[in-house]
Formats: C-alpha cells, sequence, structure tokens
C-alpha cells in the first residue's frame, strides 16, 4: 500500500502556490513554481494505493486548484478530524502543538505563528528558501505525527474507512 501525505500553502485568494507531499519521511518532495503543474499533481497521485492524508481544508482546496475529484477517488483521511475523535478536549489541535506533545523538531518554526509572514516571504527571493524548507519540515512532521499516533491509539483501516472523506 502506498500513502500520500501532503501539505498545502495559498495565498488568501486560495492561489495554491506550494504542495509538500511524500511517501514516507525520506520521500517528501515539493510542487511550486514550473514544477506546480497538473501533470506533476497527476504524477503525485498516480502512485497512491493506500489512504491520502491532510491536515485541515487540503484536499478542498487541492480538488478546487485542479478541477479534479481527488475526495471520491481516493480514500482521503484529514487527520485533523482524527487527532480530535482519539485525543479530545486538548487546548489545541495545532500541528505545532503535537510536535512539542511529541517532542517532534523542526528548524524553520517561524511560521508556525505567523502564516501571512510565511505567503510574504514567498515573494522574498532571499526568505523563499526557509519557506521551502517549512513546508518540507510540515510534511516530514506529519508524517512522523500520523505514524506515531496511529501506533500509539491502535488506529487502523476499520476506524479509518468510518471517517475518510468522499
Amino acid at each position: 500500500m502506498v500513502d500520500l501525505y501532503m501539505d498545502l500553502e495559498w495565498f488568501p485568494n486560495q492561489q495554491v502556490y506550494l504542495i509538500g507531499y511524500g511517501y514516507s519521511v525520506g520521500t517528501v518532495n515539493l510542487l511550486y513554481d514550473n514544477t506546480l503543474t497538473l501533470e506533476h499533481i497527476q504524477a503525485m497521485l498516480q502512485p497512491v494505493t493506500g489512504y491520502i492524508y491532510f491536515y485541515g481544508p487540503d484536499i478542498g482546496m487541492l480538488e478546487k486548484f485542479t478541477g479534479l475529484d481527488i475526495r471520491n477517488n481516493y480514500r482521503c483521511i484529514n487527520l485533523l478530524k482524527v487527532f480530535r475523535d482519539i485525543m479530545p478536549g486538548l487546548p489545541s489541535y495545532k500541528l505545532a502543538s503535537f510536535e512539542v506533545m511529541f517532542d517532534i523538531k523542526r528548524t524553520q518554526k517561524q511560521y508556525k505563528t505567523n502564516i501571512w509572514q510565511l505567503n510574504k516571504d514567498w515573494y522574498n527571493p532571499y526568505k523563499k528558501q526557509q519557506v521551502l524548507k517549512y513546508n518540507y519540515e510540515d510534511v516530514a512532521n506529519l508524517i512522523r505525527l500520523k505514524n506515531e499516533i496511529f501506533r500509539l491509539y491502535g488506529i487502523g483501516g476499520e476506524y479509518l474507512d468510518l471517517v475518510r472523506m468522499g
């Protein structure tokens, strides 16, 4: 089974400018600028035989951006819903809070508190590399968190089929 993990960045006008994705921590890639095309997005989706994991509204944004019907053609799992289900009553469900809770480190922290700065820095050639690294770490850490939390709580296919979108 090949699962896909993804994290999108977009501007307030809902224009997607960066897609981070990976099938494992060691296979994280980024689509942006010239590589952010429908052809590359379809190539990203092509190997998926398992689930597509994301956090929040990313699948909806990707469908809007591409015109593809992803949630009805793949098994899409919003990890925000899963984490809320299995760990009710937490003060925060931000990924940054889970990174702290599970002692998952990152080098690019500055955008966790100010997403508007992320969008602004995208246009600065000197800071764009930090934005790319931030999104890369978002995807890698999403994979780490999903694996750890699923292991701890014994999350499996039966539950996932109940919460999948589509």
